[in-house]
């Protein structure tokens, strides 16, 4: 918790909910639409359900950034300078491109805007090599599949 960044947290909670919320409405207005019976969408709640709704989606958008973005430490057998080729063409060939660079941090992103629309734009992946481990932060899915496959490109190849 000692990186915690509380701006980017809110960020990502005003994003999910936003996000949850037009999902819910293009749900309802599609079952409204496609219903035979001309249920409207008043029909659909009872009263009192939309403070529970809204506590509902307020939940959800503060809990999951925390559990849907993770910091992972990956070990190499070598250093960094040794492996980034290799790191560099797992990130490429899980269609992600390096956004930035600096002295102990890469930047990638991934290369399909839809996705990244799909993602909220909360796609990125930070790269951290100042130490080995190399950390890396980001959505948790894309974390572990990412460290996996860094681990596996990176290993040592053993004698048959």
């Amino acid at each position: 918790m000692k990186d915690f960044d509380i701006k980017k947290y809110l960020i990502r909670v005003v994003k999910y909910a936003i996000y949850l919320t037009i999902i819910f409405f293009l749900l309802i207005a599609i079952m409204s639409v496609t219903s035979n019976q001309g249920l409207h969408y008043e029909n659909f709640f009872r009263p009192g359900t939309g403070s529970q709704l809204l506590i509902f989606f307020g939940v959800i958008s503060f809990v999951y950034p925390f559990f849907g973005f993770v910091k992972k430490k990956v070990y190499l057998n070598h250093n960094f300078t040794e492996d980034k080729e290799k790191i560099k063409e797992v990130f490429l060939n899980s269609r992600y491109i390096m956004v930035s660079e600096d002295a102990t941090t890469i930047t990638f992103k991934h290369s399909s805007k839809f996705i990244q629309a799909l993602r909220l734009f909360e796609d990125s992946i930070i790269l951290d090599f100042s130490d080995n481990p190399i950390t890396l932060d980001g959505m948790r899915k894309d974390v572990y599949r990412l460290s996996r496959s860094i681990e596996y490109a990176t290993r040592e190849n053993l004698p048959e």
